[in-house]
């Protein structure tokens, strides 16, 4: 088996930042099997040359997921599904975001939280929309920071709080917050416990879905390539099929990243997400056409 590496860099759309990452291929005579190793930097991540490197979980996974498309393709085997997935509407920047748009009602926003409590709060508490609200602070706030801004919610916008998700880094303050709004365990250090969060955040690219896992949880992207986002996508449309109520996931965010090629695998329509007829035609996780015309490099060549 032949081991080769893509390193990308995608460029947002919303800011002047970059995301940083290596496309794996495992290949086995003349068929080949991708995924993604996109570590994020700015929550404590190592660099793809150093997972590579050290063997580290993201690269574990990247290496399980590529195997899998790699085995799909060898059977002439589609691993995508035609099973449109209902998403959170992702806003990253809440003070530019029209929270009064009619066509929202009814919608989950999953609102990135800053260190400004004071005018997300104000914020929060104007919303008259009949929406739900999924705020994720990244870790970004201090205990008393978070403590002060629960303080400012009014009983009615807490009402339409789902979960906040990654408020501060994790302590034994977790428990008493999460006994008045429900919290969500994402990018934490330490052992998931349902006493300090009452949901907890899944990214099937990063990680296998836990066995027996049957309700308060929800799968995401990593807002990582397109590779990576079609790995998550099609393990939340396996799982979807043996839920009784369909779930509201988190995979809206190719719009973060200028197109290098691969958005006319996917179909977007509002807050679903679902793959094109042109992947769905396809073995594997599909995209053939461009992952073929990318340029394949050995372990030591990005290590070097």
């Amino acid at each position: 088996m032949e081991l080769l590496f893509s390193p990308y860099e995608l460029q947002r759309t919303d800011k002047p930042f970059s995301q940083k990452g290596v496309l794996v291929r495992v290949t086995e005579g003349e068929h080949w099997g991708v995924a993604d190793l996109c570590p994020r930097i700015e929550l404590d991540d190592s660099d793809y040359v150093s997972q590579i490197r050290s063997e580290g979980f993201l690269y574990k996974r990247a290496l399980e997921l590529a195997r899998e498309d790699l085995k799909a393709r060898q059977d002439k085997r589609c691993l995508l599904l035609n099973e449109p997935i209902l998403n959170n509407i992702l806003v990253t920047q809440y003070a530019n975001f029209n929270f009064s748009d009619p066509t929202l009602k009814g919608l989950t926003l999953k609102i990135k939280g800053d260190q400004n409590i004071e005018l997300l709060a104000q914020t929060l508490n104007q919303i008259q929309n009949e929406v739900k609200i999924r705020l994720d602070f990244n870790s970004c706030l201090h205990e008393g920071t978070f403590q002060r801004f629960l303080e400012l919610l009014q009983p009615a916008t807490v009402l339409k709080i789902e979960y906040v998700e990654d408020p501060a880094p994790f302590s034994q303050a977790w428990m008493r917050w999460n006994k008045k709004v429900p919290l969500a365990f994402d990018f934490q250090d330490g052992e998931y416990m349902v006493e300090f969060a009452r949901h907890r955040i899944i990214k099937p690219a990063r990680e296998a879905l836990p066995v027996g896992l049957t309700k308060n949880y929800t799968l995401t992207s990593a807002m990582d390539h397109p590779v990576g986002l079609a790995h998550g996508l099609r393990i939340a449309q396996q799982d979807q099929k043996r839920q009784v109520q369909k779930s509201i996931c988190g995979f809206l965010t190719l719009d973060l990243y200028v197109d290098i090629g691969f958005y006319k695998y996917f179909e977007q329509r509002r807050n679903s997400l679902n793959f094109s007829t042109l992947a769905l035609q396809q073995a594997g996780i599909g995209m053939t056409e461009v992952l073929s015309t990318l340029n394949w490099i050995q372990r030591a060549a990005v290590l070097a």
